[in-house]
């Protein structure tokens, strides 16, 4: 490797964010570490997203271009297969990274037998600077955050793209980012990426999170068929931590519920009982959902 070889790839899929990628982009470039390079690829944008890239004058980012809206996904998996580094981190088109982020995480990673390392994040609902934090991730509850997080991580989704860094070739092992999900994808890379080994965490907020119009996080049948999909997928590893079947079984439930959809909605609630039958609230639910379902059929 020369000294101009980059040692962390940053990709950031970028799709309609003319007002915001500009911002994400330099809080990239602007990091007290180096060399990096930031590939920056494009999701067949209708606006001015390309202007905005082209317009900035650094030799460290590079524009692809995917043919066609293929989603984040692909554009993350197109920007892996491109990239040169040993280590590949992950920025959003309407985020921010803050100050110190990249050189915290890699000093930490160095010399370390770690497969990828996470941050804390801000959460805020909206792009405007003047909008408080709604919440941070992760939560102060969540345990273990470090080492193995797999009890943990299989129970709730704490690790977004943008707190990442990871091996390089521990995403090719994986084969990258599951581009059949409509979202959720940043908990089933970790899912599969905390399997080969220890994860780093630095306890400190060095991301910012800021929800735009079109962010996936809006959509709940996106998100609900996300969830379909994960636990069917990683229905073994899932299974191996005692409740975590149950509980998503349960959300599942829920997601139906709030949509109308009865009958798919007690057939999970119906498998979080038998996934933990001394749980009584799970009971509740399901025959909740059983007599919805059964009154709905009457009148059809």
């Amino acid at each position: 490797m020369t000294a101009a070889s980059p040692l962390v790839s940053v990709i950031i899929p970028c799709f309609n964010r003319e007002t915001t990628v500009h911002e994400a982009v330099l809080s990239v470039l602007t990091q007290d570490y180096d060399p990096i390079e930031l590939i920056a690829v494009d999701d067949n944008s209708t606006d001015g997203t390309i202007a905005v890239l082209e317009s900035i004058d650094d030799p460290r980012l590079r524009i692809l271009h995917n043919s066609g809206d293929r989603g984040p996904s692909q554009a993350r998996n197109h920007g892996i297969r491109s990239s040169t580094a040993p280590w590949i981190a992950f920025q959003d088109s309407d985020d921010i990274w803050l100050p110190g982020k990249l050189k915290r995480q890699m000093d930490y990673l160095q010399d370390s037998d770690f497969v990828a390392a996470y941050c804390g994040m801000l959460i805020k609902k909206d792009t405007h600077p003047e909008t408080p934090v709604k919440y941070r991730r992760p939560a102060p509850e969540t345990s273990p955050l470090e080492g193995d997080i797999l009890p943990s991580l299989a129970l709730e989704n704490y690790i977004s793209t943008q707190m990442l860094v990871v091996r390089h070739d521990i995403l090719d092992q994986i084969g990258g980012f599951d581009e059949a999900l409509p979202a959720l994808v940043d908990w089933e890379l970790m899912l599969r990426v905390a399997s080969l080994g220890p994860v780093a965490f630095i306890d400190d907020d060095l991301v910012v999170q800021r929800m735009s119009e079109n962010s996936l996080t809006h959509s709940s049948k996106k998100r609900l068929a996300a969830q379909e999909h994960i636990l069917k997928k990683h229905y073994d590893l899932l299974g191996r931590y005692p409740g975590v079947l149950a509980h998503h079984h349960h959300r599942i439930a829920g997601g139906h519920r709030a949509l109308g959809q009865y009958t798919t909605a007690a057939s999970h609630g119906w498998a979080a009982w038998q996934a933990q039958p001394g749980n009584l609230r799970y009971l509740f639910h399901a025959t909740y959902l059983m007599l919805r379902t059964l009154g709905r059929l009457r009148t059809t």
